[in-house]
């Protein structure tokens, strides 16, 4: 398989693209950073929080019939606060980094490789934040809702179109030790009343580690035809 990873550069996209690595995939890695380096991996400095840079990226078409995977996982919780208390400048860049820029390279993923013989899956990261609403979380919630409906869109116009060779899904991964989590337990209590929450499931080491969190997302690509296109790991 050929993989198109965003956020790689460190949390759940980097064990992912490390994952897919192990397995000898061959990874395009999507950040602003590079911190991986093998043979069979590729990276592509952008800032996905840059609508303008993500408009001008292009995927090369290929000429092998392997299976290509898109995966956008890169995102931010954004600005903890309540609405009305938000800078104007942190709900533009989580919602271009969280939505638009994952919806940019759904659009010219599904349009470059539509023709490319082998099979196509489109893996949007979600949350819970996507359908159950969180204080001082707006820009996030928000954004995983729009993506879980982007996501649902798509795959009911391929359905429309018959097309069988692409698999969407949103994936829900639970709650992961990554630099977001440690962002909620050093946040406001004020801006956000489940903050005990979150450190007991820290505390109580529930969380489980990127790399759990890789392995789960990854074991999706089994299915090509899935009976529920949202997938949530919250208890695996």
């Amino acid at each position: 398989m050929l993989f198109f990873i965003t956020g790689t550069s460190r949390g759940i996209g980097h064990a992912l693209a490390q994952k897919a690595l192990e397995l000898n995939h061959k990874v395009v890695g999507i950040s602003r950073t590079q911190t991986i380096t093998h043979d069979n991996y590729t990276h592509i400095t952008l800032d996905l929080s840059s609508v303008s840079q993500v408009e001008n990226f292009k995927f090369s078409p290929q000429e092998s019939t392997e299976d290509i995977v898109l995966i956008n996982n890169a995102g931010s919780l954004g600005e903890m606060a309540y609405v009305g208390m938000l800078e104007p400048k942190p709900i533009t860049k989580t919602l271009n980094l969280n939505v638009i820029s994952p919806f940019l390279l759904m659009n010219a993923f599904i349009r470059t490789f539509s023709n490319q013989k082998g099979h196509k899956f489109i893996i949007n990261i979600s949350s819970g934040a996507g359908k159950n609403p969180y204080d001082g979380w707006s820009s996030y919630c928000a954004s995983k809702a729009a993506l879980d409906m982007l996501t649902r869109v798509a795959h009911k116009e391929h359905q429309i179109r018959n097309n069988t060779n692409f698999t969407f899904y949103a994936c829900s991964p639970g709650v992961v030790e990554t630099q977001m989590q440690k962002e909620i337990r050093q946040s406001d209590s004020s801006s956000f009343q489940l903050k005990p929450k979150f450190i007991d499931l820290f505390e109580n080491k529930i969380n489980k580690s990127p790399a759990q969190a890789a392995e789960q997302i990854l074991s999706l690509l089994d299915q090509k035809n899935p009976k529920d296109i949202f997938v949530d790991f919250w208890q695996g």
